[in-house]
């Protein structure tokens, strides 16, 4: 009983941790993604199919159960994420309490519950890696229950870490790596024996997930296969992508990727100290396990890195596999000093707790530091992007009230947020316009992104950045548009010629 109470009030301070963002405008992955979940709630328009995407449908899903139930504004995603993650918080309670006791799950679980606050890590709790840690952890607690011996339950385990890591590869493709990699490793080393039975169970619960996929996408929605995000053509333009790293895009970004960098680590210092700490204590004691979380902590920052563009929630999947073993190893620790006894606690001990506790009050006091800045400056955090998002909003608003619901709206820049405010429909297939990443997009792509444009003719044409070597999108905006008004720092509305809007047609 007393460990449920501690972890519900570890439950409430992952929840109480979260509401200073509430408040905050919704950034631009807000954006794309629930713009094309909010088009596939309505029926109009269908991921891949309709909307380009590269990524795997999971998030799609939650956001269409958010803007169905909770609707599209600030608080509604940023509150669902905060009630969302306090079931990851308990899930790395159950992986801490399986792997060692109820105790280690509590320490783990209250990292966790910090760790997932942290605003230069998390930032506005839109990404994927934000969502799919919930499965993640799911998926290895499930095989470490599954791994000891062959019952009937055990056996479902297996099939149940397999199904979570589909799950989890269901929200972003990078998952193979930091989850389903780790256990199929340990899978590969364990006892002739079982290695069949076990490798055939967790494929089997893998199946189920990737096979309604395929199903619902090409065969129920004949979805082109051109256009899944495993098709050689969208494979081509996912390595274009990572062949040019945001760190190495300009001299700007690098030093803001930089900058950011020494940020997340310094915040993280603590949690990768004892999380090595105690990968090294599961090793040294002959864990039957330590494999497991040793490989899952460093797949996590493999695959981090090895998507090249460097963005700091790439990070988020370590912060649940380090937790856990961070908790397994401070209660270790300090299990051992009680067992010892105050007489007999050595120099190197005394100096190992005072540095632990240092350096958690440390952490501690700059997360709440972060906190508990006012909305512009915790804004700010986030190279004042914030600014440019809440305009996005009351621009979109705007569109929303002057437009008819089967009018088209054209974002010209890295803002997506237009369409979800807006709740008006792209008159494009990406959503995302050339100028977002100039080497991706092939003159043919230009070609039939000008056709569509020229076809549904948008009544509003926003810009958000330069034109660039895009000489043709400025022709055609200069030709049939006229600005209607500026919003700093940089945000023009356009409207299409001789076209009369009111806000009476709301």
């Amino acid at each position: 009983m007393v460990y449920i109470i501690l972890l519900a009030a570890i439950c409430c301070i992952s929840y109480i941790m979260k509401i200073p963002y509430f408040k905050l405008p919704l950034d631009r992955d807000y954006g794309a993604h629930g713009y094309i979940a909010y088009r596939w709630l309505k029926g109009t328009d269908l991921m891949y199919r309709d909307i380009y995407e590269s990524k795997t449908p999971g998030l799609k899903l939650i956001y269409m159960f958010i803007i169905k139930y909770f609707g599209i504004n600030r608080k509604s995603f940023r509150q669902f994420f905060a009630y969302y993650n306090v079931l990851t918080t308990i899930a790395v309670y159950l992986l801490g309490a399986v792997l060692l006791n109820p105790a280690a799950g509590l320490i783990a679980a209250l990292l966790f519950a910090l760790y997932s606050s942290v605003p230069s890590l998390w930032w506005h709790f839109s990404n994927m890696e934000s969502y799919y840690s919930l499965p993640m952890v799911l998926s290895i607690l499930f095989y470490v229950l599954g791994s000891d011996e062959q019952t009937i339950r055990t056996l479902l385990y297996l099939f149940l870490s397999g199904f979570f890591s589909s799950i989890t590869f269901m929200f972003k493709q990078p998952s193979l790596i930091n989850t389903t990699a780790p256990i199929l490793l340990c899978i590969a080393i364990s006892p002739p024996h079982s290695l069949f039975l076990d490798g055939l169970l967790y494929c089997a619960g893998y199946c189920i997930p990737v096979i309604i996929f395929f199903v619902y996408f090409l065969v129920l929605k004949k979805t082109p296969w051109a256009k899944m995000p495993f098709s050689k053509e969208i494979m081509k333009l996912i390595t274009g992508y990572l062949k040019t790293p945001l760190s190495q895009a300009n001299k700007v970004v690098k030093e803001h990727t930089r900058r950011r960098f020494r940020t997340i680590f310094s915040d993280l210092f603590f949690l990768i100290t004892v999380s090595v700490a105690g990968v090294l204590f599961f090793m040294t004691s002959n864990h039957p396990n330590a494999l497991l979380i040793g490989a899952w902590i460093g797949l996590a920052f493999i695959s981090a890195i090895f998507s090249r563009t460097y963005l700091p929630y790439h990070f988020i999947p370590t912060v649940a596999p380090m937790c856990v073993a961070g908790g397994v190893l401070i209660f270790e620790f300090f299990s051992h000093l009680t067992t010892t006894g105050l007489s007999n606690v050595s120099v190197s001990d005394c100096g190992s707790a005072g540095a632990i506790l240092v350096l958690f009050l440390f952490t501690l006091y700059q997360l709440i530091k972060d906190l508990l800045m006012s909305t512009d400056l915790l804004g700010n955090f986030y190279s004042g992007e914030d600014k440019v998002y809440a305009i996005c909003e009351e621009v979109g608003k705007y569109i929303k009230r002057t437009t008819k619901e089967t009018d088209y709206v054209y974002s010209w820049g890295h803002q997506p947020d237009i369409y979800l405010w807006s709740e008006r429909r792209a008159p494009v297939y990406c959503i995302y316009p050339p100028i977002t990443n100039p080497l991706v997009f092939s003159k043919e792509h230009i070609a039939e992104e000008l056709r569509q444009l020229d076809t549904n003719k948008p009544v509003y044409f926003v810009i958000t950045s330069e034109f660039g070597q895009f000489k043709e999108f400025e022709h055609f905006l200069t030709a049939d548009y006229t600005l209607i008004q500026k919003f700093e720092p940089f945000l023009y509305l356009f409207k299409l010629k001789n076209h009369q809007v009111s806000e009476a047609t709301a």
